[in-house]
């Protein structure tokens, strides 16, 4: 995992994926009404100590889940250590969040750093919290350290179709689940799941597909059989 372990085929699927359009590269926002419902049954809440716990976003687009994340980590923070000269080595280890198209991460970076500057924080100590944050590479093929107490945010939809071909075999020799016509948020699923401490909980928004039709079958058989669904909300009734 990691660029220097890639292909320069893989290298150059990746690089035209990151510059596609919104639609193209399958990034479809999130309302903060719903970003709120699921951190709040994720668990994910002020009166608890974030700054001690992780938290993984794998696809924050222009931030919608992140930044509503981070706010929520300050309050808590701030609450427990009014004192926050030493942000950066209470908060670098409490997020991690990826993104593949540069311009999403530019974007979000700025206002990631603006909020921790709001919280009291100095540029110097937020931009370092930000690097240690963020990653500018694709979910599915980075290296990532360690396992996370929460998974949260909103997989991109693309379908098998629009991925090039060495990307593809990639992705298909490493996850199970990119099954038959499985569209790409379904590895997203298989990598956030793996990456769950024990009692780590997972809450993404994405399309229903995968619980009617045939290439979530591994999927919904990974999920029977290691982890426990507590909440599921149909927003198409």
């Amino acid at each position: 995992l990691g660029p220097e372990w890639r292909s320069p085929a893989v290298i150059e699927a990746l690089r035209c994926m990151a510059i596609e359009g919104v639609a193209e590269r399958g990034a479809i926002f999130t309302r903060p009404e719903v970003v709120d419902v699921i951190l709040d049954l994720a668990g994910y809440t002020s009166d608890r100590p974030l700054h001690r716990l992780r938290l993984l976003e794998p696809s924050f687009g222009d931030g919608e889940f992140l930044i509503a994340a981070v706010k929520r980590l300050l309050a808590a923070y701030k609450a427990s250590v009014p004192n926050v000269g030493a942000a950066e080595a209470d908060l670098s280890n409490a997020v991690c969040a990826v993104e593949l198209n540069p311009d999403s991460y530019a974007r979000t970076e700025s206002r990631l750093i603006a909020l921790l500057q709001e919280a009291g924080i100095i540029l110097h100590d937020a931009r370092a919290i930000c690097s240690s944050w963020l990653i500018c590479d694709d979910f599915l093929l980075c290296r990532l350290e360690g396992c996370f107490d929460f998974v949260v945010g909103n997989p991109p939809y693309v379908r098998q179709e629009r991925i090039p071909n060495a990307l593809l075999s990639e992705y298909r020799a490493r996850f199970s689940t990119l099954y038959d016509r499985a569209d790409l948020y379904v590895p997203f699923y298989e990598r956030a799941l793996d990456f769950l401490v024990d009692d780590g909980v997972l809450g993404f928004i994405c399309a229903n597909r995968w619980l009617k039709n045939k290439y979530g079958g591994p999927l919904r058989l990974k999920i029977q059989k290691s982890f426990h669904l507590t909440h599921f909300i149909d927003m198409e009734s």
